[in-house]
């Protein structure tokens, strides 16, 4: 399909330029009529042949990324823009030429034509998944659906620099320990290597017997050694069948609920998920919604396959006439204070407090859970390095003791 560049005014005056795909140029006039903008000039732009030129390689690994900062930056602003009352599409237009984000700007130049095009804005997010996420897309939809697009972005904005604020605290709170295990295979690997050979060498011109967690450490730095290209293909390998196997219901489903299960990590993946339900829920149920409808969006925007099906059967009980509070109980991911504080505001027709309330704790609880992370950690590392440890050590220290051993007869 032809693709015409044209320049317009729009109904506040602003002009505008851009690009749009069209049968012809009466159609495309038609359309940037029907959007309400006044056409200054428009050409068909020639479409370079590909033949005999570079062929366009597209691999999602090698895609630029967009930061994180870039993207809140982004929802904050155009939250601000639509509250001002300016239109979705010139929004987007004014955000995309002010980015720094050269990846960003493209997306958003491809939302823009969508948007043109009469698509929703989610399902327009929805075709660049590396930039805006399934959580991001379906708060958008949820917005657009329940006609709060400003109070959702402005919260998913919020747990974008949350979790922004969060990912920087852990890899804080990490780095100390990722150096003192890296410091440590390096250690192993050069005494397996240069080390532990020569004693092996004395020990067979000896007539000895290697001892046997000597033989262990040789043989992995051996093949790790011989077959680290196989390894590493290996490891890639295992990589994209999981990635392909987290792309399906059941292994989303399954990886989600493992996450809740992690060590130190899963408490606070579990209290960033009940945070966002309660965020959520509150701005929807604030709004007016019925809460059904308002369960039916939260399950969407939840963020974890696990409690989105917890949350649909809450919505699936809700239906049959049931209360909030024991539901809840039943679903059993919904910790009693939840629940109580919940069955609370249906009592007394505070709900939405009592939700703000539950979101504020849950905050403040990761907070204090990230700052002490360094000291849930260490527990673990000091086992791992001990037993790492006392495994060099009986390494070395055997052969040693079987050298002596054998000039001493």
């Amino acid at each position: 399909m032809p693709l015409f560049r044209y320049r317009v005014r729009n109904r506040e005056g602003i002009i505008l330029n851009g690009t749009l795909e069209g049968v012809d140029l009466p159609g495309v006039i038609e359309r940037l009529d029907t959007l309400g903008y006044i056409p200054i000039s428009i050409k068909e732009e020639k479409m370079k042949s590909q033949a005999g030129g570079a062929i366009n390689i597209n691999i999602p690994f090698l895609k630029p990324r967009v930061k994180l900062v870039d993207l809140i930056v982004f929802t904050r602003q155009f939250v601000t823009l639509h509250k001002a009352g300016l239109p979705m599409l010139t929004a987007i237009t004014a955000l995309q030429a002010q980015t720094r984000s050269k990846a960003l700007a493209k997306a958003l130049d491809g939302v823009r034509k969508d948007l043109m095009g009469g698509i929703t804005l989610s399902s327009a997010l929805s075709k660049y998944p590396s930039i805006f996420n399934e959580l991001y897309v379906n708060s958008v939809w949820g917005g657009e659906t329940g006609g709060v697009l400003d109070d959702i972005l402005a919260r998913v904005a919020d747990l974008l620099d949350h979790e922004r604020r969060l990912r920087a605290d852990i890899l804080s709170a990490l780095r100390y320990p990722i150096f003192v295990v890296l410091m440590f295979g390096v250690a192993i690997f050069v005494l397996a290597t240069f080390v532990l050979p020569k004693f092996i060498t004395i020990i067979g011109s000896a007539g000895g017997k290697v001892p046997t967690p000597t033989r262990i450490l040789i043989t992995i730095t051996d093949a790790l050694q011989k077959y680290w290209v196989l390894g590493l293909l290996a490891i890639g390998l295992t990589f994209v069948l999981f990635i392909l196997f987290l792309r399906t219901k059941g292994g989303r489903l399954w990886w989600d609920q493992f996450k809740l299960k992690l060590p130190v990590f899963g408490a606070i993946t579990y209290k960033l998920t009940l945070s966002r339900f309660a965020r959520m829920f509150e701005t929807l149920d604030r709004t007016g919604l019925p809460i059904l409808r308002s369960l039916n969006l939260v399950g969407k925007t939840v963020g974890n396959a696990y409690f989105a099906q917890k949350t649909d059967m809450l919505a699936e009980s809700v239906r049959r006439g049931r209360g909030l509070a024991a539901p809840m109980k039943e679903a059993k991911v919904f910790p009693p204070m939840v629940v109580q504080m919940v069955a609370t505001g249906e009592e007394s027709g505070s709900l939405d407090d009592m939700l703000r309330q539950v979101s504020d704790f849950y905050d403040s609880e990761i907070e204090y859970a990230v700052k002490n992370l360094t000291s849930m950690i260490e527990p673990i590392l000091i086992m791992i390095l001990g037993v790492g440890a006392v495994f060099v050590i009986l390494a070395i220290i055997m052969p040693y003791m079987s050298i002596l051993s054998q000039l001493a007869r």
